[in-house]
């Protein structure tokens, strides 16, 4: 699938007819990619993953809008206290978040009315929650995956990517999975050999690799991306790295 470039408008439909408990068709006009952080484990990181991309995203393009799709709310309650926060505390002006968490039938109804107003869409999806990933996988370009280099984390993912796989031949999704080390311990080979082990997947793995950093557990807790709260620190420098990554997508989705 060629994605277009900003300003770009295509017809895409979007068929989830065994990715759903019900067919549905939902036609709309999309100009920006749509990126769901999904993982059937829990305390894989993917709400951390999911909101400071968008805030770093936000710095460098025209507008993001971050979807919370968890019921445990776990973006909301960051925006929450987001908003508590000083305005002059929160430079990421470009960032749009949703204040409670949609259900798998307001993701499909009120996606369709997003679709020409940003330049990228996040979709943060909750653990044990099959029926609103699979919407979310259905209307996404890309799918992050992030895993903990954990053994017991890297078997779990399987079960992810076997969802991909069902959409892919039984609903004809285009969802482009990659997955994304998450929660490394600074200091050890685990980044490594969790590489080596996640090779079996046959599924893209980020060059980036998101350590477990008190910086980002603080920036949570204030609602702050971590540009916000350190913007010089090692985790910053991280989610950039992540950034450059998801940006080439767009670039090289455009050269075709």
């Amino acid at each position: 699938m060629i994605l277009p470039t900003a300003g770009d408008v295509i017809l895409k439909a979007v068929k989830t007819e065994k990715m759903l408990d019900s067919s549905v068709y939902s036609y709309y006009n999309a100009t920006m990619p749509i990126i769901t952080i999904a993982n059937g484990k829990g305390g894989v990181g993917k709400s951390t993953v999911a909101i400071n991309l968008a805030g770093t995203l936000a710095r460098k393009t025209e507008a993001i809008f971050l979807i919370d799709a968890d019921p445990q709310g776990t973006v909301s309650d960051w925006f929450k206290s987001r908003q508590a926060q000083a305005p002059d505390r929160l430079t990421c002006k470009n960032l749009q978040i949703t204040p409670t968490p949609w259900s798998t039938q307001e993701l499909t109804a009120k996606l369709i009315d997003q679709a020409k107003k940003f330049t990228f869409i996040i979709i943060d999806c909750g653990p044990a929650n099959d029926k609103i990933t699979r919407t979310a996988f259905a209307l996404s370009d890309f799918a992050i995956i992030p895993v903990t280099p954990s053994p017991y984390d890297i078997h779990s993912v399987r079960k992810t990517i076997d969802m991909i796989h069902e959409g892919k031949s039984s609903a004809g999704i285009e969802v482009r999975p990659y997955l994304l080390i998450s929660r490394k311990i600074v200091g050890t080979t685990l980044g490594r050999e969790a590489r080596e082990a996640l090779g079996v997947f046959n599924v893209p793995i980020l060059k980036t690799e998101i350590c477990q950093r008190v910086a980002l557990c603080e920036a949570g807790i204030v609602g702050q991306t971590i540009h916000e709260y350190a913007s010089n620190s090692q985790a910053t420098e991280e989610f950039e790295n992540l950034e450059r990554e998801v940006l080439k997508w767009r670039r090289q989705s455009s050269a075709h």
